[in-house]
C-alpha cells in the first residue's frame, strides 16, 4: 500500500532542497514582476504615440497629405504596440512559470517520489523491494517502445522527445514511466513547408504483468482524447463484461489466452482504471509478459502556476504521481500467478544495463 500525502512530505519541507525553490520561486515572482511592468510599459507607450497622432492631426487644420499619412501611421504603430504589450507579458509569464517548474521538478519530485515508494507497505510479500529513481529529462527509448505492437507507428516519428522518466521496483513488479512526446516532420509537396503531424502525445507506463503468457493482445478505449489511431493486432474479440465492452475494443492473436489473462476480476480493475482517465484516450498491450498503458494527451508532473509551497499544488503531484503507482495496485500486479517468479537482483541488474544503453 502506498503511503499518505502526509508520510511522504513529512521530511522533505526539512530539506535544504524545499529552502531552495523557495528561493527559486521568489526570483520567478521577481521576473514575473518585471514582464508585467514591462508590458505595461509598452502599451503606455502605444498608448502615448497614438494620443500624439490624434491631437496633431486635429491641431493641424491645413497640411500636406504627408503630413496627415504620417500622423497615420504613427496611430497605427500605436495599436501595434498595445498589441504587442498582453503578448509580451503573456511569454513572461510563460518563462516566468518554465522557470520555476524546472526546479520544482529537479528539487521536489525525486524525494517525493522516493519516499513515496520506499515508505510502501505490502507485508504479505516476501523478497520485495522498493526503489524507485527519477529523470526530469529521461525517457523510453524510441527503440524500446517500437517493440511493443502499439507503438510500432513510431518508426516514422523523426521528432521524439521525452521528459520525466521513472524507474523503480514496487513490491515484486519492476515498472517504466515517462511522458513520450513522438512527431513525423515532412514537407508538403505543394507549399513547400514543413508539416508535423503528432504520433504520439502522452504519459506510457510499462510493468510486469502477475501472469506468464505468449501472444498479443490490444485493448484500446472507445471514447477519449488520442494523439493518433495506434494499431492493432491478430482478431477483434468480445469478452465476457458487456460494460468493459462499452468502454473498450479488444484485438488479440491468441483469444484463448487473452480470456486467460482477462477474467472478470482484471475486466473490473480495468474498467475502473479508465474512470480515472475519462478525458482522455487509454491504449493497453500485454505483450512478451509486460503490461503496457498509453495515456493520450496527457500532461503530468508540472508545477501548478507559481503558488506558495503550502499550497494544494505539492498535494496536486502527490495526486498526480499516486495515481500511476496505484496501477500496480488496482491491477494486482504482485500477484504472481502460474508461478510467474519476480526477478531476480542479477536479472534486473542485467535489464537495467541494457536500458541505459538503449536510451
Amino acid at each position: 500500500m502506498l503511503p499518505s500525502y502526509e508520510e511522504v512530505t513529512r521530511n522533505i519541507s526539512a530539506l535544504d532542497a524545499w529552502e531552495r525553490l523557495r528561493h527559486h520561486r521568489n526570483r520567478s515572482i521577481v521576473w514575473r514582476g518585471w514582464g508585467i511592468t514591462i508590458g505595461l510599459a509598452i502599451a503606455a507607450i502605444g498608448i502615448a504615440a497614438m494620443w500624439y497622432a490624434v491631437e496633431a492631426s486635429e491641431s493641424v487644420s491645413s497640411g500636406t497629405d504627408e503630413e496627415f499619412e504620417g500622423y497615420f501611421y504613427l496611430f497605427l504603430f500605436g495599436i501595434l504596440i498595445v498589441i504587442c504589450s498582453p503578448i509580451y507579458i503573456r511569454q513572461a509569464f510563460r518563462k516566468a512559470h518554465k522557470r520555476y517548474s524546472r526546479f520544482y521538478k529537479e528539487l521536489i519530485v525525486p524525494p517525493m517520489v522516493a519516499n513515496m515508494v520506499s515508505q510502501s507497505s505490502y507485508p504479505e510479500l516476501k523478497g520485495g523491494r522498493f526503489n524507485c529513481r527519477y529523470k526530469a529529462n529521461g525517457h523510453i527509448s524510441k527503440n524500446k517502445l517500437m517493440e511493443i505492437p502499439i507503438f510500432t507507428h513510431l518508426g516514422d516519428a523523426n521528432l521524439f522527445h521525452g521528459e520525466d522518466y521513472f524507474e523503480g521496483t514496487l513490491g515484486l513488479t519492476d515498472f517504466q514511466l515517462c511522458e513520450i512526446h513522438a512527431q513525423e516532420e515532412e514537407r508538403d509537396h505543394d507549399s513547400g513547408n514543413k508539416v508535423r503531424s503528432t504520433l504520439f502525445e502522452g504519459l506510457v507506463f510499462i510493468g510486469d504483468f502477475h501472469k506468464s503468457f505468449e501472444g498479443t493482445t490490444v485493448i484500446v478505449s472507445r471514447k477519449g482524447k488520442i494523439s493518433r489511431y495506434m494499431p492493432h493486432v491478430g482478431d477483434s474479440m468480445k469478452t465476457i463484461s458487456h460494460e468493459f465492452d462499452k468502454m473498450f475494443r479488444v484485438w488479440t492473436t491468441d483469444e484463448t489466452t487473452a480470456r486467460y489473462l482477462l477474467p472478470v476480476d482484471m475486466l473490473e480493475r480495468l474498467a475502473a482504471l479508465r474512470k480515472r482517465y475519462p478525458k482522455n484516450a487509454m491504449s493497453i498491450c500485454l505483450h512478451d509478459g509486460k503490461l503496457t498503458i498509453a495515456i493520450h494527451c496527457i500532461d503530468y508532473f508540472e508545477a501548478k502556476g507559481i503558488k506558495k509551497l503550502e499550497d494544494d499544488g505539492i498535494l496536486h503531484t502527490y495526486n498526480e504521481i499516486r495515481s500511476i503507482l496505484d496501477v500496480v495496485d488496482l491491477l494486482n500486479l504482485n500477484t504472481r500467478i502460474w508461478n510467474k517468479p519476480a526477478m531476480t537482483q542479477q536479472q534486473k541488474s542485467a535489464g537495467s544495463e541494457k536500458r541505459k544503453h538503449g536510451r
